[in-house]
């Protein structure tokens, strides 16, 4: 893929504003930081630039090692705080690009030629595939594309710094329209230079739900309509004909549900949550509300007869609006909604009553002969209710098995049916709870009080759940760790014996051993009656994969093939008891943990026959500002994935998709093996974990106040299990080696014949996704700056692990371009000049943060220079999470 002339007049216009951004910003830290600091910046910018030019001239790298060695902690801070207020302003203006790239292209599609991965293109290759028109709708009428917002890996940025370049954004809008507005740009550089960057406390659950759902009334609110608008002028262009089609896309959250090791989700948060959320729905809708009833002011004696424009409203609406039919309708609604939003949670309004009376004025307008009137201005408003409804989002509760076991423990106890639950095996404590949900009875006894935190919230969180989403199962091994949550359920009322469940029970596979052992626990799950049961009342099955533990767990490729076997065996058990089942995939941002490309491809990869027409994604904290910080961002980011999931539903509804040879299978399953092999000989080995934590930043990060959950399951970690993937893949990130995306796959590609390696990446849309993801993390990696990191590293480590990981690192890369036939970043070529031309302004940070940590980690806890070194280490986290647009 090479840049086109247009695509280089845009990036000229981008490089026009990333100059005027860093002047700007050079202004605030000359008058407001002082000439010292600004020139200090430009020393230090110098020398990374040189040993960008000269990096195998050990005497550059010593240069500005040097000089960062010599920084007291206030130039050190300022240093940081520049270069990562830098990254905020290039950040916004590559955001800027993104979008003037998307309107040239979408610009010049048409139905001959669509622009790749768009939703003319979804159609047009729908129709050449030989689908006729109401083939086509039918297909996209069934599409459910469900997105769920999580926390983590939580945004770095305040949303005091996020509010300051929305403004600056809207700014830079204003003077691409000529207004003259420099001196307000300059002044809101200014306010961002002078915000302070850390957070003083960590985020509450309350903050992050704020955080997360902030996109939903405002992008998301806007995109939705426009997406299906999309589709059906994509029908009406390739078949002539135009449909009403429902929205494709859902959206959920867990943000406020999330119980699995964060002690802060309460039962009073999750109703907190669930009361938020509907409370922001309401006041859209008042909003959307006030302007319709404000514009359609049409009288009563100027429409056609027999228009039906509504029922007679009480008096006081009909004599606000005398012979206005359309007013009247919608006041009342209106009023309804506004007293939601004074008392959410305490509504009896119906949902579908909301999407009932938009309908009708809808159809109304258009029996008008206002159609205009009614796309323009009623349809947007119809579409956002089907989609959000009153709750804007379900909440999905989460929890891990051990949680649920101790507090399943206990109500067996406290009804007097078994008093060591924990102590069976799980066939036994499968055996004990089918016994046992054959009866109706409640175990806890009338006013009994939970002596455990795990039952006292399992039990509050199920009452305080009213906008039902799924309860998801993390950790999940066998059938009983799913029966304890119907067992839980019956306590509160919510289950009886021969009915389903209210909401889904997801089980979430994320280890290699459970998702190995997935299709049996499935199997022996669909074997009971009281699941299959309440399998058939909810109309099919969830099952959630994980991809971060699976990867902290053996490695890049053993993970992904892992993964692959597990959604083609679990579908096979499915199909087996004819249950419809559909896949969550819980993918974060980085390579390591699902992400790295973009999710439509890894969409594209996924197995034939596993995708049918519904498929569910996680949205994960880092990424929902990258995706739906603008609205044309967050329609082109909605676009790709109903694009690639329209194909995979097309391919799976016609068994479309090809057989995948055994050759191929066999040599990938020998290959996972051997890199498995190779990645548990690295973690495993001893004295790893102590490399790993002198090496990276990963109990500094651990005192970054970004998140409402600790970095480990356990205060005391004694091995890389304890740790979450996302600080363990930041941990590496930081560092610049992004080892979870990559370490193992030389071993695994080396066991493959060189000639069926190439033929697997060019016919095998799963194999070459995984070399993608691998090229991109080590396209990003940098071994020059990782080696600065071993000055923290006693020698014995360093000598032990360091050249095992350097010479896999080289192998890799020859392995994959000889794979691929390609550099690394053949296919990104805008990512390469990213890289390119970010790296020397990443370099001084890294170059701090190894000196900081140098001087922080002798200090004794109580010294007063190791706290002034604690604010420009902890910042330095953040400007290189910032300068690779990755935290985890």
């Amino acid at each position: 893929m090479t840049l086109s002339a247009s695509d280089d007049v845009l990036y000229a216009a981008l490089r026009r504003e990333v100059d005027l951004l860093g002047r700007l910003l050079g202004n605030a830290i000359r008058r407001l930081s002082g000439e010292a600091l600004f020139q200090l910046e430009e020393d230090v910018r110098a020398l990374a630039k040189q040993l960008r030019s000269q990096p195998d001239d050990p005497t550059a790298r010593e240069a500005l090692m040097a000089r960062v060695a010599s920084l007291t902690p206030e130039e050190a801070e300022g240093l940081v705080r520049a270069f990562t207020a830098y990254f905020h302003l290039v950040n916004l203006a590559e955001e800027r690009h993104r979008v003037r790239v998307n309107r040239a292209r979408e610009r010049q599609s048409t139905p001959e030629a669509p622009r790749p991965e768009s939703l003319l293109a979804l159609v047009a290759a729908l129709k050449a595939a030989g689908w006729s028109a109401d083939e086509t709708i039918a297909l996209l009428t069934s599409l459910r594309l469900e997105l769920t917002l999580t926390a983590h890996p939580t945004e770095t940025r305040r949303r005091t710094l996020r509010h300051h370049l929305q403004v600056l954004n809207a700014l830079l809008d204003a003077l691409e329209r000529g207004e003259v507005v420099e001196e307000a740009l300059q002044a809101r550089v200014d306010l961002l230079w002078m915000t302070r960057e850390l957070r003083v406390r960590a985020p509450t659950v309350a903050d992050e739900v704020r955080g997360g759902l902030s996109y939903l009334p405002t992008t998301l609110w806007d995109a939705l309509p426009r997406v299906v608008a999309g589709l059906e002028h994509a029908v009406e262009a390739i078949y002539g004909v135009r449909p009403q089609l429902p929205s494709p896309i859902r959206f959920r959250s867990w943000i406020g549900g999330d119980r699995d090791g964060n002690p802060h989700v309460t039962p009073d948060v999750t109703a907190w949550a669930q009361d938020y959320a509907q409370a922001e729905a309401a006041r859209n809708y008042v909003v959307a509300l006030d302007a319709l009833i404000r514009d359609l002011s049409l009288a009563a004696e100027r429409l056609p007869e027999g228009v039906q424009a509504g029922d007679e409203a009480d008096p006081e609406v009909a004599e606000r609006f005398p012979g206005e039919p359309f007013r009247r309708r919608l006041e009342p609604l209106r009023r309804q909604l506004q007293q939601l939003l004074a008392h959410p949670g305490a509504s009896s309004i119906d949902p579908a009553h909301v999407v009932r009376i938009l309908a009708e004025t809808e159809a109304s307008l258009i029996q008008a002969r206002l159609e205009p009137v009614a796309r323009v201005l009623v349809t947007p408003l119809r579409i956002c209710a089907e989609t959000f409804g009153l709750a804007f989002v379900p909440l999905d509760l989460r929890e891990h098995v051990t949680a649920h076991a101790e507090a399943v423990a206990e109500l067996l106890a406290a009804g007097g049916v078994c008093s060591d639950y924990l102590s069976l095996s799980l066939p036994a404590r499968a055996s004990l709870l089918t016994r046992e949900l054959a009866t109706a009875r409640p175990l806890a006894p009338v006013g009994y009080q939970p002596r455990t935190r795990a039952l006292a919230v399992a039990l509050g969180a199920l009452r305080a759940w009213r906008e039902r989403g799924a309860y998801i199962i993390s950790g999940c091994r066998a059938p009983s760790d799913v029966l304890e949550v119907f067992l839980l359920a019956r306590e509160v009322g919510l289950y009886r014996p021969g009915d389903g469940l209210p909401f889904d029970v997801v089980p979430l596979f994320e280890t290699a051993a459970d998702l190995a052992a997935a299709p049996e626990t499935l199997r022996q799950l669909l074997a009971l009656p009281l699941f299959l049961t309440h399998v058939h009342k909810r109309g099919g099955l969830e099952i959630m994969i994980g991809y971060s533990d699976s990867n902290k767990d053996v490695g890049y490729l053993a993970a992904n093939w892992a993964l692959y076997q597990a959604q083609e065996a679990l579908s096979a058990v499915a199909r087996e008891f004819r249950v419809p089942v559909r896949f969550f995939h819980g993918r974060g941002t980085s390579t390591a943990r699902g992400g790295g490309g973009t999710a439509g491809r890894a969409i594209a990869s996924l197995p034939p026959g596993t995708v049918g027409c519904q498929l569910r994604l996680t949205e994960q904290g880092e990424a929902l500002a990258d995706r739906y910080s603008h609205p044309e961002l967050a329609l082109r980011n909605l676009e790709q994935l109903v694009y690639h999931l329209g194909l995979a539903a097309a391919r799976d509804h016609r068994g479309a998709g090809l057989p995948v040879p055994d050759v191929w299978r066999q040599a990938l399953a020998e290959a996972a093996a051997r890199s498995e092999e190779a990645y548990r000989q690295l973690v495993d080995a001893p004295g790893f974990l102590d490399f790993f934590l002198a090496l990276t930043p990963l109990r500094e990060i651990g005192a970054l106040k970004i998140a409402s959950r600790p970095i480990a399951r356990s205060t005391m970690i004694r091995n890389i299990r304890e740790l979450r993937a996302i600080p363990w893949v930041m941990a590496w990130t930081q560092v610049r080696l992004l080892l979870p995306g990559w370490y193992g796959l030389a071993e695994g590609l080396r066991a493959i014949p060189p000639a069926l390696r190439r033929e697997m990446a060019q016919s095998w849309p799963f194999f070459a996704t995984v070399l993608d993801g691998a090229a991109l993390a080590l396209a990003k990696a940098d071994l020059g700056v990782a080696r600065t990191y071993l000055r923290l590293v006693p020698a014995d480590l360093a000598e032990r692990f360091f050249p095992i990981i350097a010479q896999a690192f080289t192998e890799t890369c020859s392995l994959l371009e000889e794979t691929r036939g390609a550099p690394l970043l053949a296919h990104h070529p805008v990512l390469a000049r990213q890289i390119n031309l970010r790296n020397p302004y990443v370099d001084p940070l890294s170059a701090i943060q190894v000196a900081l940590l140098a001087r922080y980690r002798t200090l004794p806890p109580d010294a007063p220079e190791r706290a002034a070194l604690e604010r420009p280490l902890l910042l330095s986290i953040l400007g290189i999470a910032a300068g690779l647009r990755n935290a985890g």
